[in-house]
């Protein structure tokens, strides 16, 4: 997502950054919008890490904007922020304004299709509110039978043996709602 725009942009006049980033393209595309400085005088550095990539053990202690699609840097409160590798020059400026000003930055969680039937939710949601089969049933308008076929439906796609595992992997997952 490369802005035509962008080559012509002149840095701003803000937060100081240093950059590490490999692909030469990708770096002139961010320099066009951000303030350059060395790393010991950055106010954040923007560090692009490669799909298999480790972060490297000799950052400096500056708030550190990372450029990965690893969803699961998100969850590393050592980092101050994280967006996806493709987001824009535009996206990262804000990302980089925000850190300098002592807030944090996540990528979106990514939307996952949904892996159980809306008629699956609804049954694995009233399981955790600790009804039994009968009562969902009831509650549902359907048959008995009918709610454990669809809770078996759950228990093969979520890979589990059993209601308090499919709750707990529910829960995980965001599948259910408390």
């Amino acid at each position: 997502m490369i802005d035509a725009a962008i080559g012509t942009m002149e840095p701003t006049q803000g937060p100081r950054i240093a950059l590490r980033v490999a692909d030469p393209w990708r770096a002139r595309q961010l320099e066009a919008v951000l303030d350059r400085a060395e790393e010991e005088d950055a106010d954040v550095l923007v560090l692009d890490l490669p799909d298999g990539a480790t972060l490297p053990g000799n950052l400096p202690r500056t708030p550190l904007l990372v450029l990965s699609d690893d969803a699961a840097l998100s969850a590393d409160h050592g980092i101050a922020g994280v967006l996806p590798r493709e987001a824009s020059a535009g996206r990262v400026l804000a990302a980089v304004g925000a850190l300098a000003e002592g807030l944090h930055v996540r990528m979106p969680p990514p939307r996952l299709p949904s892996l159980l039937t809306p008629r699956e939710g609804e049954i694995l949601n009233h399981v955790a509110e600790g009804m039994s089969n009968k009562v969902i049933a009831r509650r549902l308008g359907i048959s008995a039978h009918t709610v454990k076929y669809h809770l078996e439906a759950v228990f093969s796609k979520l890979e589990v043996n059993s209601r308090a595992e499919a709750l707990s992997k529910g829960l995980r997952r965001g599948l259910v709602s408390l």
